[in-house]
């Protein structure tokens, strides 16, 4: 009942993905062109049918330099008809079953909503991963000279920079340079963009999303500071406001909130403490 979808399976994965996630169906399409892939994902099948899915992603993890391989977990889904039965649950074991067989060390995602902790800590999680967030009307940043620019930033630059600016990390969520392509393809998709700002405070790669009126930073990979480089990307892409996503503690007076979890598959490494960094993830 549970396997890897096939080509055929395409045209009900993306009418589940349409009315589990309410995306488009050019959001959706995207996704699949670009990101998906059959052995990425696991379905459940019932009544001759796709009942569910489950993605999961390739993801290394990093712990005190050492390298440990993951699967980062997302888009879990049940169709209406069949919600209620224990899917998801079935679905989740499956792919902790696939990525221990692998030699993966965790499984890692982000829930879709803060009563979603709960759900998936009852399933094995725990919170380990937290985000600051930092808002800037774009009025109080209107007394600020600026003397750095805001230019596109290259993948392989953008990848270093991550590195650089996160690697000391207790856990550090670490994409491939694949993953990074289509992330920046899909926030210039949206209107958005990855930038390499330069200040006077330093320098950072930052990735833009257009979020309605608001553009939000989900990363900023650097040392710059979070109010020149808000005002840089606001230079860049104009809205009525910034929102800044940033590492646990990098500014003290950012609200933190629980952002990711992790499942280990075995024993979890010992680490020299301070914040761990996971990001970039559907949420």
């Amino acid at each position: 009942m549970i396997g890897h979808p096939a080509a055929e399976d395409l045209p009900q994965l993306a009418t589940l993905w349409r009315e589990a996630f309410g995306d488009t169906e050019e959001e959706t399409a995207f996704y699949f062109r670009h990101r998906h892939r059959n052995g990425n994902m696991l379905v459940f099948r019932a009544e001759g049918q796709v009942a569910g899915m489950l993605t999961m992603l390739p993801l290394a993890l990093l712990a005190d330099g050492k390298t440990m391989k993951t699967r980062y977990v997302f888009a879990v889904a049940t169709k209406k008809a069949f919600r209620n039965h224990g899917i998801s649950t079935r679905l989740l074991e499956a792919a902790n079953s696939f990525a221990s067989g692998e030699g993966c060390a965790a499984t890692l995602l982000v829930p879709a909503g803060e009563r979603l902790f709960e759900y998936y800590g009852k399933r094995g999680y725990q919170t380990a991963f937290f985000a600051g967030f930092l808002l800037f009307d774009r009025a109080e940043l209107t007394d600020m000279t600026l003397s750095g620019d805001a230019t596109p930033c290259g993948v392989r630059a953008w990848s270093r920079m991550r590195d650089a600016a996160f690697g000391d990390s207790a856990l550090y969520a670490r994409w491939d340079e694949d993953a990074l392509k289509y992330i920046k393809r899909s926030v210039e998709a949206g209107g958005g963009g990855v930038l390499r700002l330069r200040g006077k405070s330093g320098e950072a790669a930052a990735v833009c999303e257009r979020r309605g009126d608001t553009l939000r930073v989900s990363e900023l990979a650097g040392g710059m500071d979070a109010r020149e480089a808000a005002a840089l990307a606001l230079e860049a892409f104009p809205a009525a406001r910034c929102e800044l996503r940033l590492r646990q503690g990098e500014a003290r007076d950012a609200r933190t909130i629980p952002f990711g979890m992790i499942r280990w598959l075995g024993p979890p490494p010992e680490t020299g403490g301070g914040p761990n960094y996971l990001a970039l993830a559907k949420d």
